[in-house]
């Protein structure tokens, strides 16, 4: 992972540089700029560099740099590309001239450039037209933009669920118009917040208008219309019988969750895993530890596996974290927080996730000490298992639907809540957490958040995930699966207890700290530090 910016319009190249050394975190490994002043287009990168990890000692460095010159298209790129031996398959095949790919981002650039060539003989929006025969094709997590030195065009895409961030707006009052990773690198250009949009993901940002592409997950389920699909059924034992079993549900559940994480470490040596002691992050790390002796056993190549817990002393995810650590036999390191460790750490969280919304502070600062004790130790990937609760029906505000509805009516009502929070995910919770380990120059990839398993999940009834009113545990199918790879009664059975609450974060904060620190004016203070 790394972090981009571009520019457009009324900048030099000096605001080009202190604007991508504002998010210089997000990759130390190297850092290139483009520069077109004639043109008035500007592109940055700075690189953290992890591909072929266990393949290359010098981390591939040269192999990653950006920005990306291929003909006459310029292209930075953020992210992972995880079906790349698919699609360097297809350019050999279709593609005489074609030279093995170093990277996910000289892949990209190839992959943009052949699609650019077919449709350069009708010049007219050829930058746009290849994206639009690109984006299906990708299964990854990335956020990048292209510019065509030829045309003037310019096109920037994040991934489907919004997995990598990417935020654009302009300064009216100076004919400027940027793209960055975080936002603190657009208050450095001297946009206002007030100007600052998420791109919405699976779309395209061309030449600063947003083009939406039909075919893209989010937009299929923001156009599920609910009232239409219940009124095709009688009661929701007829629904049912239009899905799989429950049996087949697991089954299909168990073989996507296994490759979203084989595939999120497949070029790795060495892998992190946030860690609270739960179902959902106890599955991955007995999904990983499978992995690792599969590999082993397969080629002799090591996947080395650290588990990082954060709480106070005796807190609940410690507890947990720590038996069911000892159980499986994988390292576990535990971060153990005091008011001290808060207060130290409240700033640098701020500054990262940039917002004053306590619950944000406090599940970010989970995170944010586990990819600082990562970094430490030289981890560059860590693993979360953010989303299973979206998808699968976990939070206790879930139940609200069987209150006053009939089953029939509560069931769609959770399913239609679940598609919106999926939808909604990229700027609740997603972007905090990129921006929080990204902090440490530590990427995070969200296995539950792969496109087959999301796929998969809206396509199983709400009733195979929470089985009724009384169903305090809710994400039934997932803790069945859980008990399925050898995760023990004891956490596939633990009741959800959110980051900031398992940990002990939320109280330190709200009973101690918090009442001396003004996290709004902070904020605002950061702004201005930026705009100057």
């Amino acid at each position: 992972m790394c972090g981009i910016v571009g520019m457009a319009g009324n900048f030099n190249r000096e605001l080009l540089d202190s604007t991508l050394k504002s998010i210089k975190h997000r990759g130390e490994d190297h850092s290139g700029l483009y520069f077109d002043e004639e043109n008035k287009i500007g592109l940055g990168h700075s690189l953290l560099s992890i591909f072929n990890l266990f393949n290359e000692s010098n981390d591939n460095i040269e192999e990653n740099k950006q920005p990306i010159i291929l003909d006459n298209l310029v292209m930075v790129f953020n992210g992972e590309i995880y079906n790349f031996n698919k699609l360097e398959l297809f350019l050999k095949e279709n593609n005489n001239a074609y030279k093995e790919s170093k990277s996910d981002s000289q892949l990209l650039a190839n992959l943009i450039s052949y699609y650019y060539n077919l449709n350069s003989e009708n010049n007219e929006k050829a930058l746009l037209k290849s994206l639009k025969s690109v984006l299906p094709q990708l299964d990854g997590d990335y956020s990048f933009a292209v510019y065509d030195k030829e045309t003037g065009d310019l096109a920037i895409s994040r991934d489907q669920i919004g997995v990598k961030p990417l935020f654009y707006g302009n300064n009216k009052s100076n004919d400027l118009k940027a793209f960055a990773s975080e936002k603190k690198a657009l208050w450095n250009a001297g946009i206002d917040d007030e100007d600052i949009h998420d791109l919405s993901p699976g779309s395209i940002l061309y030449n600063w208008e947003i083009v939406d592409l039909e075919d893209n997950l989010i937009n299929r389920i923001i156009n599920t219309d609910f009232k239409e699909l219940k009124s095709q059924y009688n009661d929701y034992k007829d629904y049912l019988e239009t899905k799989d079993s429950y049996e087949i549900y697991k089954e299909l559940l168990m073989d996507d969750l296994y490759s979203a994480v084989e595939k999120r470490v497949e070029k790795l040596s060495d892998i992190g895993l946030i860690f609270s002691g739960g179902v959902d992050s106890t599955i991955l790390a007995v999904l990983l530890k499978s992995i690792a002796e599969k590999r082993k056993k397969d080629n002799g190549i090591s996947l080395n596996i650290r588990l990082y817990s954060v709480g106070v002393e005796n807190s609940q995810d410690i507890k947990f974290s720590k038996e069911i650590a000892n159980d499986l036999g994988l390292p576990l390191k535990t971060i153990i927080i005091d008011e001290d460790t808060v207060k130290e750490s409240i700033k640098p969280v701020l500054t990262a996730i940039e917002d004053d919304n306590v619950m944000k502070l406090g599940v970010g600062m989970t995170i944010y000490l586990a990819a600082k004790a990562m970094k430490a130790y030289g981890i560059k990937v860590a693993l979360s298992g953010q989303g299973a609760d979206e998808l699968f029906g976990g939070y206790n505000r879930y139940l609200k639907h069987f209150e006053e509805n009939s089953l029939f009516d509560a069931y769609f009502a959770l399913d239609e809540e679940i598609y919106h929070d999926i939808a909604n995910m990229y700027h609740v919770n997603l972007e905090r957490d990129d921006a929080v380990s990204m902090a440490n120059g530590v990427e995070l990839r969200v296995p539950f958040l792969d496109k087959d398993i999301i796929s998969l999940a809206l396509d199983i009834p709400g009733k195979y995930k929470i089985k009724n009113n009384e169903d305090l545990l809710r994400k039934h199918i997932l803790r069945d699966v859980a008990k399925s790879i050898g995760v023990p009664d004891y956490i596939a059975d633990r009741p959800k207890k959110a980051a900031q609450y398992g940990s002990g974060i939320n109280k330190i904060l709200k009973k101690k700290v918090l009442r001396s620190f003004d996290m709004e004016e902070f904020i605002d203070s950061l702004k201005n530090q930026n705009n100057n």
